[in-house]
């Protein structure tokens, strides 16, 4: 059969570099295969996530999401589900987590992708290092995991090339599983839903780079100090602020970071349908 893709999408959201990363490497891999560029969909900003983006036959959408408490974003769900619209493309839902547990996000993200008209091909789990700690899946992903990488990808190809490919549906009456309850060191659920991150004036050079990676636009423009909306514990003002003037020092969240590392810090594996 001939080939029906024209066009390779990587799209995710990824405040802190690992989906992206991951994203574009796999994408990568599928179009090195095919002999086809990369269209690159970022959709970190809130700016971004207000858009329409819509795909179409020939189109093949790898779309990667961070996996938070077992499953999407809750804050950011809703943006995806109103932002990608698919006219007979095919999509590769990918879910990215921490070393911790998958949960039921990759069922989630199909379920996104299937709300906005794709035809599902395959979709993965895929394993990366922690967003709250580097000692929480250090060194993912790493040359095993490219490895299986480039097996997905490859199986990818020999769907495409089939004369009828078998495409991969929830049943219409799937409903997410629960969220996943954070757990403090002593086994207690850690309550840092409010926990929102403090600034070392001391260390703060007024660059305005948490105020512009913030995927929920949280931080203000006036004060880079004040977070003045809702804060989904991304990390991404920690990780890219280039003093370390961010951090958190919420009690119960400190330790759920803790419970993770202490009981977490065995191989994960990747899972692919």
């Amino acid at each position: 059969m001939k080939n029906p893709i024209k066009r390779i999408f990587a799209v995710y959201f990824s405040p802190t570099g690992g989906c992206k990363n991951i994203c574009l490497r796999i994408t990568g891999m599928m179009a090195e295969i095919l002999g086809l560029d990369i269209y690159e969909i970022d959709l970190t900003s809130l700016e971004n996530r207000h858009k329409l983006y819509e795909f179409s036959r020939g189109d093949l959408v790898f779309i990667a999401s961070p996996v938070y408490a077992s499953r999407l974003p809750n804050k950011i769900v809703g943006d995806l589900r109103t932002c990608l619209l698919s006219k007979e493309a095919y999509a590769v839902p990918m879910v990215v987590y921490g070393n911790r547990n998958p949960g039921d996000a990759l069922n989630e993200l199909r379920s996104v992708c299937q709300g906005a008209g794709f035809s599902i091909i395959a979709g993965a789990s895929l394993v990366a290092r922690h967003a709250f700690s580097d000692q929480i899946g250090l060194g993912r992903p790493d040359d095993l995991d490219f490895g299986e990488y480039r097996t997905f990808v490859e199986s990818i190809e020999s769907k495409l090339k089939a004369e009828s490919i078998d495409f991969i549906r929830l049943e219409d009456n799937y409903e997410p599983e629960p969220y996943y309850v954070p757990l403090k060191v002593d086994g207690s659920p850690a309550k840092f839903l409010k926990a929102k991150p403090k600034t070392d004036i001391s260390k703060c050079d007024q660059c305005g780079i948490c105020y512009r990676v913030c995927p929920m636009s949280s931080i203000s423009k006036e004060n880079y100090s004040d977070v003045i909306g809702i804060c989904i514990k991304c990390q991404a003002c920690i990780r890219r602020c280039p003093q370390d003037a961010k951090y958190f020092d919420d009690e119960d969240f400190l330790s759920h970071v803790d419970m993770v590392r202490n009981n977490f810090t065995r191989r994960a594996t990747n899972k692919f349908i």
